[in-house]
């Protein structure tokens, strides 16, 4: 359930909800997102909401979206374990979840290494 008020913005939580469905399987590379009008109606949001939660989302590089035909789960790379000294740079974005489980995303291009 998203709770607007607690555990951050509404947005950041429906992003990590279908974050989630992506990861486990739910939400298969290629198929197709819900609509942002299926979105609201399971979750209660506003449009704008959804529609911030999916930008989230394509700015990770888990979804594309493809004017005409809808927005798809793009085939994500495996997750990658880093040790200190470790450095990884992605063509297609970053995204990195910390020990806290904060999750944060990097433009492509960008080189992460891990702090000693």
């Amino acid at each position: 359930m998203i709770t607007p008020d607690r555990e951050g913005a509404a947005y950041r939580q429906l992003a990590a909800v279908l974050r989630d469905r992506i990861r486990n399987g739910a939400l298969p590379p290629g198929q197709r997102m819900p609509s942002e009008k299926d979105l609201h109606d399971e979750f209660g949001l506003a449009r704008e909401t959804v529609r911030r939660a999916m930008a989230v989302l394509r700015q990770e590089g888990l979804i594309d979206i493809r004017q005409g035909h809808g927005t798809f789960v793009v085939d994500t790379p495996p997750r990658v374990e880093l040790s200190p000294g470790d450095s990884v740079t992605s063509s297609a974005g970053l995204t990195v979840t910390r020990a806290d489980g904060e999750v944060e995303t990097y433009p492509a291009g960008t080189t992460l290494t891990v702090a000693d």
